[in-house]
């Protein structure tokens, strides 16, 4: 009976995902403030109050020289304001973030976005919280974060780093591009191509750029956006993520993690105001969003699963 089950044994352990060598938690938070704060001592204040920064935490600025090294564009110095605070978690803990506009508004970013995007640079487990004191347009929180890893030794792939910044760079585009646009939300943008890299996953990360294109199609429909992003913005979203499956990262140790934290945005985007006024809207211009197309994928891919390791015991009676 021991050698009848070795095989199944042996198939189980090649199938099931194993455990992915992650950064483990840090021993401190990591504060990182934009460097046009440096000078305004009462802006800087109100801003790490605003973090729930701490004595305890490792202090850095972000600089126009990281803005343009991680994200691959140049600011000045003095219109980097929006700020972060992170603190690494184990593996498996997942990403959580906080944008806090309780003094200042991220007039250009979600929250949704920002999680989107460092969940393309492999970051998978931190509690993060993104905020300004004043109104900002919110792009070099995301290099901030960058930052805290560089500062803790823990250098980020540029290659993710830049995909994300272009996934973040093109949601951003595509929602003022569509801005008024009566069927149109960023919620379901971001539900979209969460669902697209959750389905890429599942079908072994390395497709062709055909394949790409039908998952794209499915999406669009599934989230209602089909007939109002246009061509140019469709193929923006299929270059994205062809790039995104260059890095290496859909096949990686972390894509078991990513995996499972693209699942949790999902929930989140679906139990938001935001998604259910998306919701009625498309209901009432004659549409449908699925609450979560990639989950019904997923529910399939382990049916299938299971149906052939009772196959395979079948097999061996």
């Amino acid at each position: 009976m021991i050698r009848k089950m070795l095989p199944l044994i042996i198939i189980l352990l090649l199938v099931l995902p194993a455990g992915a060598k992650a950064a483990s938690e840090w021993s401190q938070a990591v504060t990182v403030y934009g460097a046009g704060l440096e000078d305004n001592r009462e802006l800087l204040d109100a801003t790490g109050g605003i973090l729930g920064a701490t004595e305890e935490d490792k202090v850095e600025y972000v600089r126009s020289g990281d803005v343009e090294k991680y994200l691959g564009v140049t600011y000045d110095d003095s219109v980097l304001k929006s700020s972060i605070r992170i603190l690494q978690k184990d593996a498996g803990a997942g990403l959580d973030i906080t944008v806090d506009e309780s003094m200042g508004q991220i007039t250009e970013i979600t929250e949704e976005t920002y999680k989107n995007a460092l969940l393309t640079s492999g970051i998978t487990d931190a509690e993060v919280v993104i905020g300004a004191a004043e109104d900002v347009t919110g792009e070099s929180a995301l290099a901030g974060i960058y930052k805290a890893y560089e500062t803790q030794g823990e250098e980020i792939d540029p290659e993710r780093a830049q995909n994300a910044q272009d996934e973040l760079e093109t949601i951003s585009d595509i929602t003022a591009e569509n801005s008024g646009m009566e069927g149109f939300s960023q919620e379901q943008l971001n539900k979209m191509i969460t669902e697209i890299k959750i389905q890429v996953i599942e079908a072994g990360g390395d497709l062709s750029e055909g394949e790409i294109r039908n998952i794209v199609g499915e999406e669009l429909e599934a989230n209602g956006l089909n007939g109002i992003l246009s061509q140019e913005q469709i193929e923006r979203i299929v270059v994205i993520i062809m790039n995104i499956q260059d890095s290496g990262l859909f096949e990686s140790e972390e894509a078991q993690r990513l995996l499972d934290s693209s699942r949790n945005l999902i929930d989140e985007i679906t139990s938001s105001e935001g998604f259910q006024d998306a919701k009625d809207t498309a209901q009432e211009l004659g549409r449908d969003i699925q609450e979560s197309g990639a989950w019904e994928s997923f529910k399939d891919a382990a049916s299938d699963f299971f149906r052939k390791v009772a196959d395979f015991f079948r097999s061996l009676f």
